[in-house]
């Protein structure tokens, strides 16, 4: 018989000649790896990004988009409850209140954070036709920083607007 050459234990092309070729193949990524990397990128962009725009003219937009509403409501309440209803702001204060009219409050509002009443204190109580009998012709302003926005209840009809 004749002497056959012997590749050792593995057939041809099962395993690469030598360790080059292992480390000049392409390697790809795990999917555990890609995510590891989205959810990385993910936390960092919570925890970074915010500090790089300023957020306070949009919280005092939002606030008194909120407090325009509540005035709103509280006319509307006195209208349909034949009862004079209030609405009290109290000057440096993050909160106001709605009342009766009996000066008992039946809701307690906080403005976001870092928003206050920079204004002075002013109460606006409507009647049960919805006008103001007090507070008409005023405004409240609300500050953040340096944002402002001003909330005004006009003295007749006690529309209510804010600029």
């Amino acid at each position: 018989m004749g002497e056959s050459k012997s590749t050792g234990v593995c057939k041809k092309g099962v395993f690469p000649k030598n360790i080059r070729q292992v480390l000049a193949e392409p390697q790809g990524y795990t999917m555990m790896e890609l995510i590891m990397v989205v959810v990385l990128i993910a936390v960092v962009s919570v925890s970074v990004l915010p500090k790089f725009f300023d957020t306070s003219s949009i919280t005092v937009e939002g606030a008194a988009e909120m407090v325009a509403a509540d005035i709103r409501y509280t006319q509307e309440l006195a209208m349909s409850s034949n009862d004079d209803k209030k609405v009290d702001f109290t000057q440096d204060s993050s909160t106001y209140t709605l009342k009766n009219s009996g000066d008992i409050v039946f809701r307690t509002v906080k403005l976001p954070s870092g928003v206050t009443v920079s204004s002075a204190s002013i109460i606006f109580t409507f009647n049960s036709l919805g006008e103001p009998t007090a507070g008409g012709g005023s405004s409240v302003t609300l500050s953040a920083g340096a944002d402002t926005k001003t909330i005004t209840v006009d003295s007749y009809t006690g529309r209510v607007s804010s600029s």
